[in-house]
C-alpha cells in the first residue's frame, strides 16, 4: 500500500478528532441537561463534575484542531446543525434513568476506545492530550459501572433493554472507509475494525454474561465517513448545544 500524502492524512486526522470533540460537546450537554434527574446528591455532584471534564476535553480538542487548520471561533460558533459531527447515538434523548446510564456508558466507552487509538500518535502533544482524556474518562466509566451494579443487584431489566437498543448505533460510530489512512501511516495504533471488536466485547462483558444483543452496527442511511454520522443533528439538540452569545452588552 502506498503511503497516503500529507494533506490526506491531515484531513483524516482532522475529521476523526472533530467527530470526537463534537460528540464530547453533546455528551457534556447531556450531563448538564439531565443532572436534575440524579437519584441522590452524589449523582448531582458526579454529573456536574463529568460535564465540566467533558467540556474541557471538547475545548482542548478544538484548540488542538487549530494546528490542523481549523478556526477555533468557527468551531465554537457554528450556526447550523449540519456543521456538527457528533455521533448518532446521542441524537435521541434518554427515555428514563436506565436509558440515560446505558447511553452515556456506551458513549463514554466508545469515545475512549476510539481515542485510545491515538495514544501512540507520533505527535507527542496529541498523544499526551489523549492520555489525559483517558485518565478522566476512567472515572466517568466507573460511575456508570456503579449504576450497572445496582441495576444487576436489583434485577432491573430496563437497563439491559436500553443497552441493547442503543448498542447498534454505538457500533456504527466505528465505521471506516475501505482504507484506514491513519492506521496505514502509523498514526492510529489499531484499525477501527479491531477497536470496534474490542469495544463490543467490553460492553458485553460489562453485563456479566447477560445479553445486550450481539447484532451488527446500525444501518444508517446517508452515512458520511468524513463526519462519522448519518444525517444532520436534530434541530432541538442543536438549540441545546450551540454556544449562546449574550444578546446585550453591559456598558
Amino acid at each position: 500500500m502506498t503511503t497516503p500524502d500529507k494533506d490526506a492524512l491531515g484531513e483524516a486526522l482532522r475529521n476523526d478528532l472533530l467527530a470526537l470533540a463534537d460528540s464530547k460537546l453533546v455528551l457534556a450537554n447531556w450531563y448538564t441537561t439531565c443532572v436534575h434527574n440524579g437519584r441522590s446528591l452524589p449523582d448531582f455532584a458526579a454529573l456536574l463534575g463529568m460535564a465540566t471534564a467533558t467540556f474541557g476535553h471538547t475545548r482542548a480538542l478544538y484548540l488542538y484542531l487549530v494546528n490542523l487548520g481549523c478556526d477555533y471561533d468557527g468551531l465554537e460558533r457554528r450556526a447550523q446543525p449540519a456543521a456538527f459531527c457528533s455521533m448518532n447515538l446521542l441524537d435521541r434523548p434518554p427515555e428514563d434513568w436506565e436509558d440515560f446510564i446505558a447511553t452515556v456508558y456506551l458513549a463514554e466507552l466508545a469515545m475512549w476506545t476510539f481515542a485510545s487509538g491515538f495514544l501512540g500518535h507520533p505527535d507527542r502533544p496529541l498523544a499526551g492530550l489523549i492520555r489525559k482524556i483517558g485518565e478522566e474518562s476512567y472515572f466517568h466509566l466507573k460511575y456508570c459501572q456503579g449504576w450497572q451494579s445496582i441495576f444487576t443487584e436489583t434485577g432491573n431489566r430496563r437497563y439491559g433493554a436500553a443497552l441493547a437498543a442503543r448498542l447498534p448505533a454505538a457500533l456504527a460510530w466505528f465505521r471506516a472507509q475501505e482504507d484506514d489512512l491513519l492506521q496505514a501511516a502509523g498514526q492510529r495504533d489499531l484499525p477501527l475494525s479491531t477497536l470496534c471488536q474490542s469495544y463490543r466485547a467490553e460492553v458485553l462483558n460489562s453485563l456479566g454474561g447477560a445479553s445486550a444483543g450481539d447484532g451488527p452496527p446500525a444501518s444508517l442511511d446517508g452515512w458520511d465517513p468524513q463526519r462519522r454520522r448519518a444525517g444532520t443533528m436534530p434541530q432541538r439538540l442543536f438549540e441545546i448545544i450551540r454556544l449562546k452569545d449574550p444578546g446585550a452588552v453591559l456598558r
